[in-house]
């Protein structure tokens, strides 16, 4: 066993592909907008990311967003994001945007001000982002729809694909984005979804089935499924697991927590923080946490980074570049 230090794991180089922007905001950032803005705190800096229950980290997300409303500033926290991703020793990134959640600025300024952050963040040798659109499972079809073609008719190469979240509760959602992800699909964007989280085997069945999700985020009631394991397994589908975020959200307790389990049965097991800086989460702490818990090595994370090298939505060039990164970390230890 390669033994663990925080200098390894810093030095590993990572894949990080369950993260959203609205999650991503400092607070330094927060306080510097709302001063500009004369918004005041909604509690003092040092307690304005605590939250007691989903509820009330949702409506501090909302708040958050609310704050951006040019471009500029989307674009700023885009590239302090890679900022933050490249010390932390992420290589590559795929960020999941919500627009439902940005209230003061609309979509057609948004998304392309995120990505001119990552493009910026990029050519200064910052990690190399790229951009997930979401919906939100319990909007309006309507305007799901005029999200999806207005991603479809302002294509960028850093614009990767369509998600779906929120609510798992709302399980119709499936049947309704069903032909807007089809759409998608044909379009050239790549899907995942949601799922197996607050819902339970069957979310992840209806993401695969109607959503035709080539990959899960969260995925982990999937554990409670013996035929959709197999499935997983035989057909190489990517599960993006938030450890810390489950235990935080009480979805799991860290004792209950499937993602052993999952990593053991072979599945394509990727690790992921969802919403670091209101979590107070860092991939360097996620991964060291997970492998104190579970007595792993090194030869475990490394693992989990081939594996997202695999789940990527991005050309075959460029996954066979991260998974070589990977490689020649892997032959200097």
């Amino acid at each position: 066993m390669i033994p663990i230090t925080k200098e390894a794991i810093r030095a590993l180089p990572k894949i990080e592909l369950h993260i959203h922007l609205e999650g991503t905001f400092s607070k330094e950032y927060v306080c510097e907008l709302a001063e500009k803005l004369h918004v005041p705190l909604p509690r003092d800096k040092e307690h304005l990311f605590d939250f007691t229950c989903l509820a009330e980290f949702l409506e501090m997300l909302d708040w958050n967003c609310s704050l951006i409303r040019r471009g500029e500033d989307a674009e700023q926290l885009a590239y302090q994001f890679a900022e933050y991703a490249k010390e932390e020793g992420i290589i590559y990134a795929e960020v999941i945007l919500n627009p439902t959640h940005w209230k003061n600025i609309s979509l057609e300024v948004l998304v392309p001000s995120v990505l001119a952050g990552f493009e910026r963040a990029a050519q200064d040798g910052l990690t190399d982002c790229r951009l997930m659109v979401s919906l939100l499972r319990t909007q309006s079809t309507e305007t799901a729809r005029d999200t999806v073609e207005w991603l479809i008719g302002n294509p960028h190469p850093r614009l990767i694909g369509l998600s779906v979240d929120g609510n798992e509760e709302a399980a119709e959602s499936n049947e309704r984005f069903s032909p807007l992800f089809a759409k998608a699909k044909e379009s050239g964007l790549h899907l995942t979804a949601h799922a197996g989280e607050s819902s339970g085997p069957e979310g992840v069945w209806e993401a695969l089935e109607l959503l035709q999700a080539e990959r899960i985020d969260h995925g982990v009631r999937s554990v409670n499924d013996e035929k959709l394991m197999n499935y997983l397994k035989e057909n190489h589908i990517p599960l993006n697991v938030c450890f810390t975020s489950n235990i935080l959200c009480n979805i799991f307790t860290e004792e209950n927590h499937p993602l052993k389990a999952l990593f053991d049965y072979g599945l394509v097991v990727t690790v992921s923080t969802d919403d670091p800086q209101i979590l107070v989460d860092t991939m360097c702490y996620e991964l060291e946490h997970i492998a104190s818990l579970y007595g792993w090595g090194m030869e475990e994370l490394i693992r989990l980074q081939y594996h997202a090298a695999e789940a990527v939505f991005c050309s075959e060039e460029k996954k066979e570049l991260l998974r070589g990164k990977i490689r020649e970390f892997e032959s200097n230890c």
